[in-house]
């Protein structure tokens, strides 16, 4: 077979300039629980809202979600007075900053 060099352009194979791609993988974004408690209070709190939903009483507890679970419940939430809503916010971070909380 003759050298690719001395063969016509419409007989040589197209060589295609590629980069090359090294394999890597991007973190995974998980919900992370933040909150720094004892398994035994995990329990409890577990127990206690066992018993609320058994009661027909079973709520949302801030307390004891993680710090994503918290934003998906705040993106989720209907607001439809925002003018109000939005000062109780305000007042909420108003408070938690005069006691230290932020």
């Amino acid at each position: 077979m003759a050298p690719r060099a001395l063969l016509p352009l419409r007989h040589r194979t197209p060589f295609l300039y590629t980069s090359r791609r090294t394999l890597s993988m991007t973190p995974r974004m998980l919900i992370k629980e933040d909150a720094d408690r004892s398994p035994e209070q995990v329990e409890k709190a577990k127990q206690d809202q066992l018993k609320e939903q058994k009661q027909g009483e079973g709520r949302w507890r801030e307390d004891l979600a993680s710090h994503g679970e918290s934003n998906i419940a705040a993106d989720k939430e209907k607001v439809h007075d925002h003018e109000d809503h939005i000062e109780k916010l305000q007042h909420e971070t108003k408070k938690k900053g005069e006691s230290g909380d932020i």
